[in-house]
Formats: structure tokens, sequence, C-alpha cells
């Protein structure tokens, strides 16, 4: 029993669910939106706006996590919990800080790289069931893009070259583990750093290797792509519509949006309004983009993709915005029509690639590559964002009868999902 929680001493993944749930509840009371600066001290100095940021909570909330790390250094099968909760809700330095949090995250990596030996994920031998049912495939992925980008901020962003290559090091030596286990297939021998590593390889191996993390010849070989900025001029003056009412995107992100975890250190750095979702169409956000979802109900990449994890809808990323590294559900792919994009240093990082979005323009990225985006603009940009079915997907007719599986798909198909659990 902790924090009125009863948790498993044996099966960590069992503590996963109530420790997550106990921290975005405290989050989601203690942040919703505040403006912080550094102040001379080296801390945080917070001003309530909208009434969404309570201090007093907010050092509850920070008391409670570090309780919690002190528990999970003495029960091991805490540690996954913590790590994730220490990467979904204390990536930030705090409320409305731009500066990544260098002790959670050092932490973080800890706690994945105990959870990785408490379930022996470590072991070659361990047979393949086991090591899927336990979870050590991902364990493995986000200890390495916790520690990896860690590693590039302490660089390039805090100069702190000392600490910057303990950290890569250490990235490194996970990484050379981890491409020694036969779970992750002959591929892994490929991967040249951590930022090659996707969770579409999983599932299609080959298709992966031979596109790499943003797709270049994205308009000749994925039919949405032509046809999206064929129809630029409708789905942007839509947008426009939905703008010149100062109100209406925020109350449509409001009807729209999930309990994300903190993906920016803002609220409102990325604003969404989902016109469909896993094929379903959100009538009344349609109503105020009608030619737009036409447009995308004629699509069988979207309406005939029944996955949980297909979708579409503008999404908004305001001046000064960030997105956290993060993985993108699979198996899918992942398509931005750039509708209004500011001047300045707006830019997604993919894998090892980095883009910048141009108006009128389908970017096509394989979003389960670690990516994270920077916008250093003065003005929103908008996008109109597609997740689709992945055109390798044998399971998926995309509306095409005798539809054939495109040639970059072809090759070796040993993914890391044994044969005898489900793709999907």
């Amino acid at each position: 029993m902790l924090d009125g929680l009863v948790l498993s001493r044996t099966d960590d993944q069992q503590n996963d669910q109530p420790i997550f749930k106990l921290f975005e509840r405290a989050f989601f009371s203690a942040v919703q939106s505040a403006d912080c600066v550094h102040v001379d001290d080296g801390g945080l100095q917070c001003r309530d706006i909208r009434g969404g940021f309570d201090p007093v909570r907010w050092d509850q909330l920070m008391n409670q996590m570090w309780r919690l790390v002190e528990h999970a250094y003495k029960h091991p099968s805490l540690a996954h919990a913590l790590a994730m909760s220490l990467y979904s809700w204390f990536w930030w330095e705090g409320p409305g800080s731009d500066r990544v949090n260098v002790v959670t995250g050092r932490l973080a990596c800890d706690f994945f790289a105990t959870s990785l030996n408490f379930n022996n994920c470590v072991d070659p031998n361990l047979p393949l069931q086991d090591f899927f049912q336990r979870n050590c495939h991902m364990r493995w992925r986000y200890l390495l893009m916790i520690a990896s980008e860690l590693g590039r901020y302490l660089a390039v962003v805090r100069l702190d070259m000392r600490a910057a290559r303990d950290v890569l090091q250490s990235a490194q030596r996970y990484f050379q583990a981890m491409r020694q286990l036969p779970a992750f297939g002959p591929h892994a021998g490929k991967l040249a750093s951590p930022h090659d590593i996707s969770l579409n390889a999983d599932y299609f191996p080959a298709s992966v290797v031979n596109q790499g993390p943003i797709w270049k010849n994205a308009r000749e070989q994925v039919p949405i792509v032509a046809f999206l900025e064929d129809n630029f001029p409708t789905i942007q003056g839509e947008l426009l519509a939905i703008l010149a009412d100062e109100h209406r995107f925020s109350l449509m992100n409001q009807a729209t949006r999930n309990a994300e975890p903190q993906f920016g250190p803002r609220d409102d750095d990325w604003l969404t309004a989902y016109l469909v979702r896993g094929a379903a169409f959100n009538e009344l956000v349609c109503a105020h983009a009608p030619r737009t979802c036409a447009l995308l109900r004629a699509r069988p990449e979207l309406a005939d993709c029944h996955s949980g994890l297909s979708g579409s809808g503008f999404l908004r990323m305001r001046p000064g915005g960030r997105l956290k590294p993060h993985f993108g559900g699979a198996p899918r792919l992942s398509a931005h029509l750039a509708l209004l994009v500011p001047d300045g240093e707006v830019y997604m990082s993919v894998g090892h690639e980095t883009t910048r979005w141009v108006e009128g323009e389908v970017i096509t990225f394989d979003d389960t590559f670690i990516h994270s985006v920077t916008h250093n603009g003065d003005k929103p940009r908008y996008v109109l964002n597609v997740w689709m079915c992945h055109p390798c997907d044998p399971t998926e007719s995309h509306g095409a009868a005798g539809r054939t599986i495109p040639d970059y798909c072809d090759g070796p198909q040993h993914g890391v999902l044994p044969p005898d659990l489900p793709a999907r």
C-alpha cells in the first residue's frame, strides 16, 4: 500500500496504470495553463493565467513524485511506472518552461534500465513470448529515446559537453546491448543510432529500411499526398474561415482533444480540431469545415481505415511552442499538409532528419520514429494532419479491390513480433 494504492512487488505492469493515473489526476488539477519565467536563483516564477495554475498543488505534485522516487529505488517493481510518469509529466522543468528537466530525465533512464533488469529483458535467451508479454521491446525504446534526446539537448541547447558525453555514452551502451537481442531481428544490426528506431519496424521492417523517417517520393508513392496538395486552396480556405472567429478553434479543440500527457510546456502549445478518428467523422466539427470533411470522406486511406490510430484534423502550434520527443502509435503512416507557416525557426525532427513545412506541400513521415517539434516563429503554425493505415498493411484494403502491396514493402519481413502474437 502506497499513497492509497495497492501495488504489486512481482508484476510491475500491474503498477503502471494506478501510478500513471495518480500523477495524471494530480497534474491536471495543478497545471492547465501557466506563464513561467526563470529567476535569478535558477527557479521558476509562475503567473496564473485563466485560473489554470495552482502553485500549491504543483508543489504537492513534486513532493509526491519525490516520495515515489525514493520508494522505487527500494522496490524495483515500481521502476517502470515511475519511469513512464517522469517522462509523461515531468519532461519540462516546470509549467510553462521550455527547458528540459535534466534531473527527472536521468532518473527516468535509471528506472527504465532497472525495469529491464527486473523483467530479465537484457537476457538474449529470454523466450520471445515472454519478451513481448513483458513489454521489453517498448522498455528498450523508451530508454533509448530519453537517453539520446537528453544527451542531444545537453550538447546543443545547454552546451554542457561533459554532461552530454556521460548521457550519450550511456545511451550508446544501451543501444549496443539492444542490437544484440534476437527479438529485434536482423535489421537491428543495421541501425546506426537510437534515432533509427521505429515502431513500424515491428510490422513493416523492409519499408522502414527503404523509406526512412521522412518519405522522399511520397507524391508518387502515396496517393493521398497529391490529392491533399491539389485541394490545398479549399482546405486552407475553410481553416481561414474558422480562424475568422477568435474563439472557434479553441472551442473545437476542447470538443475533440483527448487528455494527453504533457506534450508541451504549456497546455495551449498544441491545439487540435479533429475531423475524423478511426473512420468516424465528428459531425459537429465537420459543420465548420464541410468541404474538407467531404474530401476526406472520399479517401479510403481514412474512410476505410478503422484502426483506432487513424484520423485527421487541424493542428495548431503556438509561437514559442514545443512538442517533446515521442513515438507515434504503430502501425500507421502520417502526413502534414502545411496550411499556415510563419517565418522563423519552425521545424520538426523525425528520427535523424529535420524538416520544415512549406505552405501547400505535404510532409509524409513515419511518426513511429522519435519525433519532436520546435516553434520559434512569431505566428501560429497550422497543418492538416493525417494519420492513415500504412500502405504496406495487408490487413487494410484502403478501399481498393485487389489492391497490391507496393514494391517498397518488399524485403526481409522479419520484424520483432513473433508470429503467434497479434500484429494489431
